[in-house]
């Protein structure tokens, strides 16, 4: 996520965060060190060192903190930035799954059905074009059931 502009908003307490596509809020409390009417923020920037993915604000005190695109993300719950850590869940399993099984890479692509090219890609965690069916398929040749967890919030915003 390539962040555009960064601003702060000390009556609503909150970073607001503008990317190409959204307008993005992290409030105060998600950071470190935190903003305070003692310590307030002189100074809010999108950091190039991070490639833009990122920002750092400096407080009066000189206190600097870093704020990384994804916390950003995972905060305000965005739809693309959970598929892709369920992605990446997956294939970390699914590659703990296959060192651990009996089966050869060459039976397993065999069962998949798939070239040994493609079943590389399903194992390479960086890769976030491939499906969670993709997945599912292969954690199925493996020999493994995959439940889904729902989980209702509890009101101090962990999971029950």
């Amino acid at each position: 996520m390539k962040i555009q502009s960064v601003t702060h908003n000390n009556r609503k307490r909150a970073f607001q965060v503008k990317t190409s596509k959204k307008l993005f809020q992290l409030p105060y409390s998600k950071v470190d060190p935190q903003p305070d009417a003692a310590d307030p923020i002189v100074r809010v920037f999108v950091d190039k060192e991070l490639g833009r993915e990122g920002f750092t604000y400096v407080l009066k005190s000189g206190k600097e903190g870093t704020v990384h695109g994804e916390q950003v993300l995972e905060y305000n719950h965005d739809p693309h930035y959970t598929r892709d850590a369920l992605l990446y869940k997956l294939t970390i399993e699914v590659q703990k799954r296959v060192e651990a099984s009996a089966l050869s890479k060459r039976e397993i692509i065999r069962r998949l059905g798939t070239s040994a090219t493609q079943f590389y890609r399903l194992l390479d965690q960086t890769n976030y074009r491939k499906s969670i069916d993709q997945l599912l398929s292969l954690l199925h040749v493996l020999d493994c059931d995959v439940d889904l967890l729902v989980k209702t919030k509890s009101a101090s915003g962990r999971a029950a």
